[in-house]
């Protein structure tokens, strides 16, 4: 599933529109994966994707998160109990639970949606899956405490990370059919 000679093409390209096309391509081709192998995620992939969460860019350069890196099947099965909507931690090779300080609600909101998209792209280009998984308000106490957080920090996204399996590649729409028309989207103004 990893984009064939992505490092390759970003260092031997010449041309801009070489480069922006791997890296578009990319961007399309990241998807929610929640189905994995056994297989292990090695360690310079994870060190790769966490630096690549590192560089992300937050408000005012706030840098607000830590990341929680799970990778005891134990805390990974407890925590896909305590957060109905992030199942697929316990099958993953690892998590990483995304801290939030619970200072500026609205900042974090939106630099934690930056960080977890990136961590997705990462982990695709790198031939991971990723998926995110939620941790709505009812059951943050709990993941809180699993993960030792004080009040008011919390965790509302865990992202699972593994190698893909392979009835993950199954496609889930006709080929064609899994985005809106942009014609639908868009306002040319």
């Amino acid at each position: 599933m990893g984009l064939p000679g992505y490092a390759q093409a970003m260092s031997d390209a010449t041309d801009q529109r070489d480069r922006a096309a791997v890296v578009l391509s990319a961007l399309r081709r990241t998807r929610q994966v929640r189905q994995f192998t056994d297989e292990p995620v090695a360690a310079d992939d994870l060190r790769a994707i966490l630096n690549v969460a590192r560089w992300t860019g937050s408000s005012t350069n706030w840098q607000p998160w830590h990341f929680h890196v799970i990778r005891d099947p134990g805390q990974r099965a407890r925590l896909a109990e305590l957060a109905p909507n992030a199942r697929h931690v316990a099958g993953a090779a690892l998590a990483i639970a995304i801290e939030m300080p619970g200072e500026k609600e609205q900042w974090e909101t939106y630099d934690e949606g930056r960080v977890s998209e990136r961590i997705l792209v990462a982990a695709r280009a790198l031939g991971l899956g990723a998926g995110i998984g939620w941790v709505t308000s009812k059951y943050r106490d709990g993941v809180a405490q699993l993960l030792g957080l004080e009040a008011p920090a919390y965790v509302r996204t865990i992202i699972s990370i593994g190698h893909v399996a392979p009835e993950a590649l199954q496609p889930k729409s006709a080929r064609g059919e899994a985005r809106k028309p942009l014609a639908e989207l868009v306002r040319d103004q």
